[in-house]
């Protein structure tokens, strides 16, 4: 048992792990099949407690997966049993009624067993490049048109991939090699973070997760309740519009602080949607992630963040709809940070930024060729939003850390030419601080061939509102053939020589100029 947690011992045991993740994180990147996940980083990876709880995370994990990837993992075991677990099983699940995001996210957990018990677990995380239905669309109207849904499941049971299940996923979707890819990546991720902690277990007998995890969880919440105590005391309120699907959504939040606690309550938000743009567990991921930056953004995030923290979401709202809603395209929840931003502008104005442009914006596309049916996910970011004393970035995802999908990765995915990737200038929020720009991009179809052509777009009609006196950013903009769509969260056929052509939005400025 270790005994000495001076500050020296409690780094480097931190730093070890977070290692382990970030090593876990380089497998799924390097050995991935589909380039949302090697090129865009739509993945995560994790160290989780024996009990199932966040204890470390990829730096560069996208925050709403590490945010749900201990409610999905806890929620799984549940369903399966933990003495069903056996070593070398890998257990699965993209249900978002077992705290997944959204059926396109795979969440994979691998126990790590240490003289017969478990010790601890590692979780990956990546975006498939289809699962089959509508996929990407926010057009569905239930949870049952947006494609396969896998309950939580034995991926791999005692070292041995479960055939079955494999032929049923492979069944399901368009592009079956390019899935199982995936998730063998997500496999191999996870068989990597427990032979690296078994190393370090094996390097140090006397070490002890649980107590390991005792002292860094609370370093982490004592970093964040420090944080909350340095706020007055009160009540803060703030809004966000949004362009929504059949009509425009609001965010409302209000946040109560009292000592070194804090309520998050999203009473006042828009009812859910008949389309694809709810979220359920997203929002608490957001959340997380929202708060972290504005209370503990130099800490690592952990459990320990959540424990002086309190959210309540009405029920049938966006963010909590009910059981058989939609939820592929929960891009209301990438709001949540902003909004929080805005409602503790007064209390915390060093460390609030003004919205983003976009999280980021996903063309979809999808046809037959000679060689059997493609499917491919592009993401185009827009700007961020500024702080004080920051400039917003240009085409940066923000808060999503999705990374622009590289001009030759398109072209070399799917049958498009890129005619034109340039950055909007003048698109960012002016402000003392000026809003990121959005990028303008000119694809064209070299197919034979429509191409079916899905898109998930936001900040066409609602700018991206500036902060403390920022003006807003430029909306976004969304053509086929000089024509605007109609519809920027749906679907349309691409015709032979088309083009498509996306401004994504700038990010808002802040304080007056």
């Amino acid at each position: 048992m270790t005994t000495t947690w001076d500050a020296a011992s409690l780094q480097i045991v931190w730093q070890r792990l977070i290692s382990v993740a970030d090593e876990m994180a380089a497998v799924l990147l390097r050995t991935a099949f589909s380039s949302v996940v090697r090129e865009s980083n739509d993945l995560a990876c994790a160290v989780l407690t024996a009990d199932g709880t966040l204890l470390v995370e990829y730096g560069r994990s996208v925050p709403v997966f590490t945010g749900t990837v201990a409610g999905t993992a806890t929620a799984m075991v549940a369903e399966l049993g933990k003495q069903n677990l056996r070593p070398g099983d890998v257990v699965a699940t993209n249900d978002p009624w077992f705290g997944n995001t959204h059926l396109p996210d795979l969440t994979a957990v691998t126990p790590v067993f240490r003289d017969g018990e478990i010790v601890a677990y590692v979780a990956s995380i990546c975006h498939l490049s289809d699962i089959g239905g509508t996929s990407e669309g926010a057009f569905a109207q239930d949870v049952y048109e947006e494609g396969f849904c896998l309950p939580p499941v034995k991926l791999v049971e005692e070292g041995v991939p479960n055939a079955l299940v494999r032929r049923i996923l492979a069944r399901n979707v368009r592009v079956p090699g390019q899935v199982l890819g995936d998730v063998d990546a997500l496999v191999a991720a996870n068989a990597l973070g427990e032979r690296r902690l078994q190393a370090m277990l094996d390097a140090d007998p006397d070490l002890d997760l649980r107590e390991a995890a005792e002292h860094i969880c609370g370093a982490t919440e004592r970093a964040v309740r420090r944080s909350i105590a340095a706020i007055p005391d009160g009540r803060y309120t703030a809004s966000v519009d949004l362009d929504g699907f059949e009509e425009p959504k609001t965010i409302h939040v209000t946040v109560d602080v009292a000592g070194d606690e804090l309520v998050v309550d999203y009473a006042g938000t828009s009812p859910q949607s008949r389309f694809g743009i709810n979220s359920a567990s997203p929002t608490y991921g957001y959340t997380r992630y929202g708060l972290a930056c504005l209370l503990a953004p130099d800490v690592p995030n952990n459990e320990g963040a959540l424990r002086p923290v309190t959210i309540r979401v009405p029920e049938g709202s966006l963010l909590k709809p009910t059981k058989t809603a939609a939820v592929s395209a929960n891009f209301p929840a990438h709001a949540i940070p902003a909004v929080l931003s805005r409602a503790l502008l007064g209390p915390l104005p060093t460390r609030v930024s003004a919205a983003a442009g976009t999280p980021f914006w996903v063309v979809g596309i999808r046809g037959e060729a000679a060689d059997g049916p493609f499917a491919s996910l592009l993401c185009f970011n827009g700007g961020q939003g500024a702080s004080q004393g920051q400039d917003g970035y240009a085409t940066l995802s923000t808060p999503s850390n999705v990374s622009n999908t590289p001009v030759e990765v398109v072209e070399s995915q799917v049958p498009v030419l890129v005619e034109a990737k340039r950055i909007v200038r003048g698109s960012g929020g002016a402000g003392r601080w000026t809003g990121g720009e959005g990028q303008e991009v000119v694809v064209r179809s070299v197919h034979d061939e429509p191409l079916d052509i899905v898109f998930l777009t936001e900040r066409i009609e609602h700018a991206a509102p500036g902060l403390a006196g920022g003006q807003d950013g430029a909306t976004g903009l969304l053509r086929v053939d000089d024509v605007d769509v109609a519809a920027p969260k749906g679907r349309t056929a691409l015709q032979p020589g088309s083009r498509i052509l996306l401004r994504t939005p700038g990010g808002g400025g802040y304080g007056a100029a």
